[in-house]
């Protein structure tokens, strides 16, 4: 039930309109935010490509319908994507990449061994479960789609209140 209460709040938060709201149609090749984000939860494996949008988005505050090279552009040159990473589009997602976007885009600083040996995907991930932004998992563990909307769910909480507590937890 827990689980429900999250994804329904990360669909309204996301997509930015109440759920029950009517969809509007979406132009000839492009697909709804209501209808992206259910594709998104729908999955049995997260790609790259819909951290990347989906971080956009987070940071923006606004869904982007802009393609994968310029939104990983954005990304890159904001320092939350590692340019040298070489992941496509549809790589699949591990835990240690999305926290390591989510560290750098919350703009988390981390403790001690962070601070001497620098960001990566391992510490990125044992701070993001420490602020509770991803729970359990190791760093090269794939994400489904629900996790990524859990994950989005704790970081909209995250940015709003600089902490992943809330009431509909």
């Amino acid at each position: 039930m827990m689980r429900l209460r999250i994804v329904i709040g990360t669909l309204a938060v996301i997509a930015g309109a109440p759920l029950l709201a009517q969809d509007k149609s979406a132009p000839a090749g492009k697909e709804t935010r209501t209808a992206y984000l259910r594709r998104i939860f729908e999955k049995d494996r997260a790609s790259y490509g819909d951290a990347c949008r989906a971080l956009l988005s987070l940071l923006k505050d606004e869904h982007t319908d802009a393609g994968f090279a310029a939104v990983s552009g954005e990304l890159s040159g904001r320092g939350i994507v590692s340019a040298d990473w070489g992941l496509q589009e549809t790589s699949l997602l591990t835990k240690g990449t999305l926290a390591y976007m989510l560290a750098q885009a919350l703009e988390i600083k981390g403790g001690l061994t962070i601070r001497l040996f620098g960001m990566s995907r391992r510490y990125a991930l044992r701070e993001c479960q420490h602020k509770g932004l991803i729970v359990g998992g190791v760093t090269d563990e794939f994400v489904t789609g629900r996790e990524l909307l859990d994950v989005l769910t704790n970081a909209t909480v995250y940015k709003e209140q600089g902490n992943a507590d809330s009431q509909f937890k």
